[in-house]
């Protein structure tokens, strides 16, 4: 009888998990990327500039819009030279609802086109400040910019949204690699009429505002 307990205990004991050790788990633990979207409505300030007037921050749509291209006709007024307007805006999104610790995985920022003359000669091209700025500007006063990592963007289509990849811009901006002074959009290679129309933060009809999507991740540990 002893002899058939003792081989019972024997057994239960070769058995036991070694205390601390969990190899099928160990194995099975892996890090997992955990995406989430964020969609940011709020800009800090943006300006509309042009050089037909030069020295007048948003000289035309009131501020409701944001005109991006090149304005050619041979008309000459009292207050404005509209020979060869060279269209702009500035604009500088706030970013203060990004979570911290974040990688970002992508950032596109929607604008809506309102309308578009022109034989879509050129491109449309954005660039991040590099100064300090203030929303009252004109062309005139416009702020430098960096030519590093600029976009380049197809003509828009009246009536449609208007993407614009600058997922770099917000890397930078978000690691505070480079300050976040906004970017500038304007046109290269534009000898014709080519003028864009897109709607602004200030735009009265909320859904076609601009918008700044951005997709980041958080990296987690789990055991499957």
């Amino acid at each position: 009888m002893k002899t058939n307990l003792f081989i019972v205990l024997a057994f239960c004991l070769l058995n036991l998990p070694v205390f601390g050790e969990n190899p099928e788990l160990e194995n099975n633990s892996k890090a997992i990327i955990l995406n989430d979207t964020i969609v940011i409505t709020t800009v800090s300030k943006d300006v509309y500039i042009c050089t037909c007037k030069p020295d007048t921050c948003n000289p035309g749509g009131e501020g409701e819009i944001y005109f991006q291209g090149k304005y050619k006709i041979n008309a000459v007024t009292e207050d404005a030279d509209s020979h060869n307007c060279d269209e702009r805006f500035l604009m500088q999104w706030d970013l203060s609802e990004l979570p911290v610790g974040i990688k970002i995985v992508e950032a596109k920022m929607e604008l809506v086109c309102i309308s578009f003359n022109g034989d879509k000669q050129g491109q449309l091209l954005y660039e991040y400040i590099t100064e300090p700025w203030n929303a009252d500007i004109g062309f005139n006063s416009k702020p430098s910019t960096s030519n590093e990592g600029r976009v380049f963007t197809k003509w828009p289509t009246g009536k449609q949204y208007h993407h614009v990849d600058i997922t770099d811009f917000v890397k930078k901006w978000h690691s505070n690699e480079t300050p976040n002074y906004g970017l500038m959009g304007y046109s290269i290679d534009t000898e014709t009429t080519n003028s864009a129309l897109f709607c602004s933060p200030n735009f009265p009809q909320k859904d076609v505002r601009p918008k700044l999507i951005v997709i980041y991740s958080a990296e987690s540990a789990v055991l499957e």
